[in-house]
């Protein structure tokens, strides 16, 4: 008898852009001049400035395990981009570094996601969380982000969405794969509806939020206190520098 999987195993989907990346490496290798969409990788290198920094760290004796939550020093630099940035203040152990925002995305939806729960989540949106949601053993409830609304949403249709059921809500703004970004008003109304239900975290994808062009502004989530207990924002340095 061969290997007997969990049945969970089997609501677990992937996303196909690794597998792209591979395949466009691998005709590069062949000499084909390859322009790669697939994925946000960065067309340039890291900056000398960066590697020297890295290894400095390394010949210092900055190596072997560190606090679970991250570096403080780290930390603090996260709260203090925070508080320029988006003009909030946040305590930095309230500030957890992992490697990559899909570890962000799979603890939030194993936190709340459970047999008997909904999560909402943006239609057309991120693959993983889709799939995460339905690993988790919730009900994966679409926010249908339409064009003719330059994939943002109606709050109140969102808010149309929520019941007793209801755990978390995923918001994506700007959005990957689209680049839609939720007005500023839908995002109002959204908060305020929330307030009916107590029980629905937020989990806020902001890794685009410095990718606003033709003089449009980001709204975060974490500018309104109201949120502050019950919500995760999700950010990326990697995006920042794209």
């Amino acid at each position: 008898m061969g290997l007997k999987l969990s049945e969970k195993m089997g609501r677990l989907g992937t996303e196909t852009a690794f597998e792209v990346l591979a395949r466009a490496e691998a005709l590069g290798r062949e000499g084909k001049d390859i322009i790669n969409l697939g994925i946000g990788q960065p067309d340039f290198k890291t900056p000398p400035h960066v590697v020297e920094a890295g290894i400095k760290a390394l010949r210092d004796g900055h190596h072997g395990y560190t606090p679970s939550p991250g570096i403080p020093a780290l930390r603090e630099a996260v709260a203090a981009d925070i508080a320029r940035n988006r003009g909030v203040d946040v305590d930095p152990e309230r500030i957890v570094v992992v490697p990559g925002g899909k570890v962000t995305m799979f603890f939030a939806i194993l936190m709340f996601g459970e047999a008997g729960t909904e999560i909402l989540y943006p239609n057309p949106g991120f693959p993983i969380y889709e799939s995460v949601i339905e690993f988790s053993g919730a009900r994966a409830v679409p926010v249908q982000l339409l064009e003719e609304k330059d994939f943002s949403f109606d709050a109140d249709a969102v808010l149309g969405l929520l019941n007793e059921r209801s755990r978390l809500l995923i918001i994506n703004s700007p959005a990957n794969p689209t680049g839609g970004a939720v007005p500023k008003a839908q995002i109002d109304r959204l908060v305020a509806g929330l307030a009916d239900f107590p029980q629905v975290a937020i989990l806020s994808d902001e890794i685009y939020s410095q990718m606003m062009y033709d003089g449009h502004a980001h709204t975060s989530l974490l500018s309104y206190p109201e949120l502050e207990d019950r919500l995760i924002l999700l950010e990326a340095g990697a995006r920042l520098t794209l």
